[in-house]
């Protein structure tokens, strides 16, 4: 199991890694004046809209990388707790 929290723990990470780079690549469009509000299919607001779906998918893929960690840290400590 330590293996398996171990590679889960990598490859999330890596993962979010891939998000957050996709989150930041590129340069944003140049913003346009609208009268009231910008529409939906504004290249500024699809941008930043990414660029948040992104980071929203990193930050959950970090989570689970350390959430593997931290399962592994105390079924080990546990382990070995129950051993001595």
């Amino acid at each position: 199991m330590e293996k398996s929290l171990d590679v889960g723990a990598a490859v999330l990470a890596i993962a979010a890694a891939v998000f957050w780079f996709l989150s930041a690549y590129g340069k944003l469009p140049l913003p346009v004046s609208y009268w009231g509000s910008a529409p939906n299919n504004d290249p500024l607001y699809v941008a930043l809209k990414f660029s948040a779906s992104m980071n929203t998918w990193a930050a959950a893929l970090s989570g689970g990388s350390a959430l593997c960690v931290g399962l592994k840290l105390f079924s080990t400590r546990s382990y070995h707790h129950d051993t001595d």
